[in-house]
């Protein structure tokens, strides 16, 4: 890795969204709540300056996220996340993100704390 940077992770956990995912009519009609969990592992300058430009800004990150997952209905998860991480890509200091999409109430027979996906991408 180049000597003028140094590496770290931004930890996101329960960030809770309301949509209207799904493949079953009810879900995108009523919507329901998500969770979703991000680990970002992103570079900075290697420097003691602390201020917000020489970082990513979790919170345009999560905006980011917000945006992309409310915007549209998927009816996959997998698909909902792999958008997700796509959409990511627009800031350069990302160099690899995790999402865990949650699906808290899905609509089984069965009772689970959640159903869901987890998926990688490298930038």
């Amino acid at each position: 890795m180049d000597p003028h940077l140094e590496a770290y992770k931004i930890n996101v956990k329960g960030l809770r969204l309301f949509a209207y995912h799904g493949v079953h009519p009810e879900e995108n009609k009523l919507g329901q709540e998500f969770e979703i969990d991000l680990i970002l592992s992103v570079v900075r300058p290697a420097t003691k300056d602390d201020k917000l430009d020489q970082v990513l800004s979790y919170w345009d990150a999560m905006k980011t996220v917000k945006e992309v997952f409310t915007g549209k209905t998927f009816k996959l998860l997998e698909n909902a996340a792999q958008t997700i991480l796509e959409s990511l890509s627009e800031y350069p200091q990302i160099k690899h993100a995790e999402i865990n999409l949650k699906k808290l109430t899905p609509p089984i027979p069965v009772s689970v704390d959640f159903v869901g996906v987890i998926m990688e991408k490298t930038y």
